[in-house]
């Protein structure tokens, strides 16, 4: 399947495919790499924002889940 890129106003749009099944006003940060690659990246909501005072690591220590205190994969560590 090709798409073309259309001018509207001053941006130009891309048609995303009905097959791909996304709902109206999903939210993506564009990006664009060295290669000319451009890659929409869903935006995730923060789960915690709602709740700031949630200590997570309390709750951790609570239900006695181990940590072996280092990263497994993507990880923020603070």
């Amino acid at each position: 399947m090709t798409i073309k890129t259309r001018k509207q106003g001053n941006s130009l749009i891309i048609t995303v495919p009905a097959e791909f099944k996304i709902g109206e006003n999903v939210e993506f940060n564009p990006m664009l790499d060295d290669n000319g690659v451009i890659s929409f990246v869903p935006v995730h909501k923060n789960l915690f924002a709602q709740h700031p005072e949630y200590d997570l690591k309390n709750a951790i220590k609570k239900i006695n889940i181990g940590d072996n205190g280092s990263a497994v994969g993507k990880e923020n560590i603070l």
